[in-house]
């Protein structure tokens, strides 16, 4: 019997081609808005005269627009190729599970309204994105709200020129502030957590998380349909490294991870998946930035993943770099962290680049050669792939 297809680690890596048209579409926009800050000339001669000027010359809206429209365009073409292969996969997976319990097999686990519906939901949710999305630069000596970036240009010239009108600094040291507030900012989206709080993110990061809604909708579907079919209450969960170890009870994500549970309170044999895992719970399982998933099991038919002493080795043990220990989980945080660090020092060297501040793209430059060797040096200890290793995509057999 084939594995469950979408382990953590695949669900990982499946919305990263679509991420990378939205980090490509963020790169692009910056060149094109930091390109028309270039005055001609000694940086000290110029004045606030030189700035109007460049507002008068100002950007090419369809510049802008075109740009987001092809970008766009591409993510849906490529999100579409996602989920029906998404779609082609559980139905083999399921259709051989239902096949091993003798159990008779329908035409279509879950309906194409269903998965059209879904699909629809998560084209909306990028559309929406695309035409939502801005840079975080001040008005008033604050954010106010997200700058769509046909109007980025502007507004970063509104403040080069009250900085430099104050005296406070000069033009050269106005159009880097400019810049790297810009670059700092990279595109972000406005979105509201649980309690209705607003915070901005990136849109790489949004867009992951919109593509991967939309898979686990499928996967849910799927779930739910052939659960039914198969006549079972029985779901293993799956597990990976690194898994959440802190907290207590359902929050603990490592210490009920690739195990069976039923939907049942009274089992005689599985745990119920609601008192232990959290199942429905913003902190449990299938909650707020758990990786964890539950496939269909069933008993006599399905084999286990995971024997008990490969959950117990499935983390390596803490470990030490620069004088700071590291649990797995901690260690893949950190690793995060510094490929946060190393995107954002790109778009700072893309920005200073374009803007002809080459002093400063030098500087952005050698400094992401610093944290790449630090990224490597980490990875290595830790023993977690790199980013590049870690989104291909390689299906269990």
């Amino acid at each position: 019997m084939a594995k469950y297809p979408f382990q953590p680690d695949i669900l990982d890596a499946l919305p990263e081609q679509v991420a990378e048209l939205f980090q490509g579409l963020e790169d692009r926009l910056l060149e094109e808005i930091c390109s028309r800050l270039k005055i001609s000339g000694e940086l000290n001669e110029v004045t606030v005269q030189s700035i109007k000027a460049l507002r008068a010359q100002g950007i090419p809206l369809d510049v802008i627009e075109k740009a987001i429209s092809e970008t766009t365009g591409f993510a849906l073409d490529e999100l579409d190729k996602l989920l029906d292969d998404v779609v082609a996969r559980n139905q083999r997976y399921y259709d051989g599970l239902i096949d091993k319990a003798e159990v008779t097999k329908p035409d279509i686990l879950v309906s194409e309204e269903d998965i059209e519906a879904i699909r629809r939901q998560t084209h909306t949710e990028l559309l929406n994105l695309s035409q939502t999305m801005g840079f975080s630069i001040r008005r008033g000596g604050k954010v106010v709200e997200l700058t769509p970036p046909a109007q980025a240009f502007y507004r970063i010239l509104n403040n080069a020129e009250a900085d430099i009108m104050s005296g406070a600094i000069s033009y050269s040291q106005a159009i880097e502030k400019a810049v790297r507030e810009l670059a700092d900012s990279g595109l972000k989206k406005v979105e509201y957590d649980s309690n209705g709080r607003k915070r901005l993110t990136q849109t790489d990061v949004a867009v992951r998380r919109a593509v991967l809604t939309g898979i686990n909708q499928l996967n849910s579907r799927y779930t739910e349909q052939s659960a039914e079919r198969l006549g079972t209450d029985l779901f293993e969960v799956s597990a990976h490294a690194g898994a959440r170890d802190n907290g207590v009870g359902w929050q603990n994500h490592k210490s009920w991870q690739g195990k069976v549970y039923s939907l049942r309170d009274d089992h005689p044999k599985y745990p119920s998946i609601y008192k232990v895992c959290g199942l429905g719970q913003v902190d449990g399982l299938e909650g707020a930035n758990c990786r964890h998933r539950r496939f269909p099991f069933v008993e006599g038919v399905s084999e286990p993943s995971y024997t008990t002493g490969e959950l117990e080795r499935i983390d390596r043990p803490a470990f030490e770099f620069q004088s700071e220990k590291y649990t797995q989980y901690e260690a893949t945080q950190r690793q995060r962290e510094i490929e946060r660090t190393v995107r954002k020092y790109r778009r700072r060297e893309i920005a200073y680049r374009a803007a002809g501040l080459e002093e400063e793209a030098n500087a952005a430059g050698v400094r992401i050669k610093r944290l790449n060797l630090l990224y490597q040096d980490f990875s290595e200890a830790s023993g977690l792939p790199m980013q590049k290793e870690r989104m291909k995509v390689v299906y269990p057999d």
